[in-house]
């Protein structure tokens, strides 16, 4: 009979390996933009399960369930003290990426407050040793605000792109980007897990960037802290 015991132990395992992906595919809404990773760069999906234990579309937090300007992006401040907003990986573009927290509008562009830029490009090898992370920011960067009790959003930008950049919010994106107009998705929004507890940090969020064209969603990576996601 060990045989036997031995044999439903090994099916176990296979049903188990075969079904993590499957449970990927049923968590990806048929309007999810689909993530794209570029030659030689460091893919999403596996910057995501290998750092932070995270599955690249059963743990994301803003899904599009129908367009993607329906999905909100927007936070409000979960308790006291100063929201943090802080670049940890970037792997976009070597020009100045900029990021910062906006107000949204009625109509228009919204109102912008800029926090911190660099001109870094991180590569594979530094993520392997760990190294040059988080990038090294520019004289005059800050990563502490106080958004008050209202909705906010966040956004990013890259000097490459004379556009206005991008924003958790892809309605904002439609709105004011022409050059990404068609698709506006540019953040994917995650909790903030511990890779080494497997338990995820309260109030706090892991963000993807993408202010190009290619959907990798690894421009810019982030973490957001003292804030809950609105739906």
């Amino acid at each position: 009979m060990a045989w036997r015991n031995a044999l439903r132990r090994t099916l176990a395992a296979i049903v188990c390996l075969l079904a993590l992906p499957l449970a990927d595919c049923r968590a990806q809404t048929a309007a999810q933009p689909k993530v794209a990773p570029g030659p030689g760069e460091p893919d999403w999906k596996v910057i995501l399960e290998e750092r932070y234990g995270l599955s690249l579309f059963a743990d994301l937090k803003n899904p599009v369930e129908t367009k993607p300007e329906k999905v909100s992006g927007l936070f409000r401040k979960a308790g006291p003290g100063d929201v943090t907003y802080t670049p940890l990986i970037a792997l976009g573009l070597p020009t100045r990426t900029r990021g910062g927290w906006f107000r949204p509008e009625a109509e228009g562009r919204p109102a912008k407050a800029a926090l911190w830029s660099y001109a870094f490009k991180n590569t594979a090898d530094d993520l392997k040793a760990n190294r040059n992370l988080p990038p090294p920011m520019e004289a005059g960067s800050s990563f502490r605000f106080d958004p008050g009790a209202g909705p906010f959003g966040l956004w990013v930008s890259n000097d490459q792109f004379d556009d206005g950049g991008v924003f958790t919010r892809p309605a904002i994106v439609a709105a004011v980007n022409a050059r990404l107009r068609k698709q506006p998705y540019k953040a994917m929004i995650y909790p903030y897990r511990e890779k080494a507890t497997g338990k995820d940090v309260p109030n706090s969020y892991l963000i993807g960037w993408e202010y190009s064209d290619n959907d990798d969603f690894q421009d810019v990576v982030c973490r957001i802290d003292n804030v809950v996601l609105e739906k």
